[in-house]
């Protein structure tokens, strides 16, 4: 393999692994925040029988859940804006580290968001809180 071949297949990494960024946003952007949305308000409306309209508790970890899932999107869009951008200059080899930093914000915010969305509804002296998964600590 010569100088220009590997010269040609960074670039090409590159376009795959921010392209997979993306589409890995895209995902926790969507079915993701929905998946988590669904077992996390179904638990936080079965211990304080309340809607995310209703209650404090089931509010403020919808908002984190719904803010995770717009990051996301905002992060696919970033990528995608990269993508376009890295393509169009002369230096492609960016494209590698950015799809690495666009996979591990993605999932920094997947696991930021849910971990605070959790927490949130966690909270003592509400009905239902000593029923809850929540830790006492």
């Amino acid at each position: 393999m010569n100088q220009r071949d590997s010269q040609r297949r960074l670039p090409l990494a590159g376009v795959v692994l921010l392209s997979v960024a993306i589409g890995a946003c895209l995902l926790l952007g969507t079915f993701g925040c929905f998946a988590v949305g669904l077992r996390m308000m179904t638990d936080c409306t079965n211990n304080y029988s309340c809607t995310e309209i209703s209650c404090t508790p089931c509010a403020s970890a919808s908002r984190w859940i719904n803010t995770g899932g717009a990051v996301q999107i905002g992060l696919a869009l970033g990528g995608a804006v990269l993508l376009v951008i890295g393509l169009r200059s002369s230096q492609r080899d960016r494209l590698v580290l950015s799809g690495v930093v666009l996979l591990t914000m993605s999932a920094a915010t997947a696991i930021g968001t849910t971990w605070r969305a959790s927490e949130s509804y966690c909270q003592p002296a509400t009905r239902g809180y000593a029923a809850s998964y929540c830790s006492t600590n």
